[in-house]
């Protein structure tokens, strides 16, 4: 199997994260020039995702929060950047320990990932601007189907979580083909 090929050394770990992480930076800067910052998919978590689940935890953690890091450079750095790449690392880490080609499952998990990312940064930084804990998970659930403070999409919660879902299946399937 795949798990088994995972070679850990210094020079290939971080290889991997610099590909992964040029690859993840590459389509969320081509994304935002062909259709600006709308949000409908979240592309450098579904590259951690992917490449913890190929290539380990560190990998996983490299790519999550140094996909945010290097893209942010060029469309705003900001707090978010830390929140947003640290959670994003961490869900990347977590996905190194996926052991399964199941289709469905992959898909549920990725969609569960993508909703968990974007409740948790949300409430860390409501929480960071001032807003006690309650309030922060109530805005951050709540806009995820209703344009809240600031927002103006409807439903865009789930149709980020879909499309990150939906594309990492797809890459995954055809990835996980291969290396078997």
């Amino acid at each position: 199997m795949f798990y088994e090929k995972r070679n850990k050394s210094l020079s290939n770990v971080t290889a991997q994260i610099g590909i992964w992480t040029a690859l993840s930076v590459v389509t969320r800067l081509g994304k935002h020039l062909l259709v600006g910052p709308i949000q409908f998919i979240n592309l450098p978590l579904l590259f951690a995702m992917l490449s913890g689940m190929l290539y380990g935890a560190q990998v996983g953690m490299g790519v999550g929060f140094l996909s945010f890091l290097v893209s942010d450079s060029f469309l705003g750095l900001g707090l978010w950047t830390i929140v947003d790449g640290g959670v994003a690392g961490i869900l990347g880490a977590l996905w190194s320990k996926i052991r399964t080609k199941n289709r469905l499952f992959l898909v549920i998990l990725a969609y569960i990932s993508t909703f968990l990312y974007d409740i948790a940064t949300s409430c860390i930084l409501y929480m960071i601007f001032g807003l006690n804990p309650v309030e922060a998970i109530i805005i951050g659930i709540l806009g995820l189907f209703i344009p809240v403070a600031g927002g103006d999409i409807f439903a865009i919660g789930p149709t980020t979580e879909a499309a990150t879902a939906m594309v990492l299946l797809f890459i995954a399937d055809k990835l996980l083909r291969k290396n078997t």
